[in-house]
């Protein structure tokens, strides 16, 4: 599955050897009915507008959906549980209106990649240890259905939808298909996913992953 590939890569937690930098592709498939091609950077607050063309349909307990800042930069350690076996890293994650960025560090500190996204082109530079299991397109796109804006990442999204659901945490979002249900979810510990632990859920891959904030 693509999201097993996904974190196959991310699991290569090893001292790295050379690099290689890679033209990603910026459309995947999110399962057997679902594609997505990755959404533009957020725009500046004053610019973005909100569109209500399409029906919304009824749900509860939704956040504002305000939009990203013009810039972030935060460490998060980052823990992922693939089929009962559990492995972590760090994540240095820079978000501004030129690009995001985001290299990902093993325990002890050596790069295994760095990912980044200028709204347009993806580029990946990686250790050739994490050889083609890497796919840093799909790394990008759980990171834009966890912080992106619910109306820009619906625009982006064919054959399915995200929408705001009812929970007990602070917050939380589902990428759901007519056809297969609910792909992903993912719940927030605050309304602002910025300030919030994470924990994102593929339930058919068996997947779970949880970023939490450090600085």
């Amino acid at each position: 599955m693509t999201s097993r590939l996904l974190l196959t890569g991310l699991l290569l937690l090893a001292t790295t050897g050379c690099s290689q930098l890679l033209l990603r592709q910026t459309c995947v498939g999110l399962s057997k009915n679902v594609n997505y091609c990755l959404a533009p950077l957020p725009v500046p607050a004053k610019a973005l507008r909100e569109t209500n063309d399409a029906p919304k349909p009824q749900r509860a307990a939704k956040a504002p959906n305000t939009p990203a800042p013009e810039s972030r930069s935060q460490t998060q350690k980052v823990s992922i549980d693939i089929d009962g076996k559990r492995h972590e890293l760090l994540s240095e994650l820079e978000l501004n209106q030129q690009q995001l960025s985001v290299v990902g560090l093993a325990p002890l500190g050596q790069p295994l990649f760095d990912v980044s996204f200028d709204g347009n082109r993806l580029a990946s530079e990686q250790s050739v240890l994490l050889g083609d299991n890497f796919r840093a397109e799909y790394l990008v796109a759980l990171l834009q259905l966890i912080y992106w804006p619910e109306g820009q990442l619906n625009a982006a999204l064919a054959g399915g939808q995200v929408q705001e659901q009812a929970c007990e945490q602070g917050r939380c979002r589902s990428l759901i298909s007519a056809e297969e249900g609910e792909l992903v979810h993912i719940s927030y510990s605050h309304p602002d996913p910025w300030r919030a632990r994470i924990t994102l859920n593929i339930p058919a891959a068996k997947l779970t992953l949880k970023i939490t904030p450090l600085a």
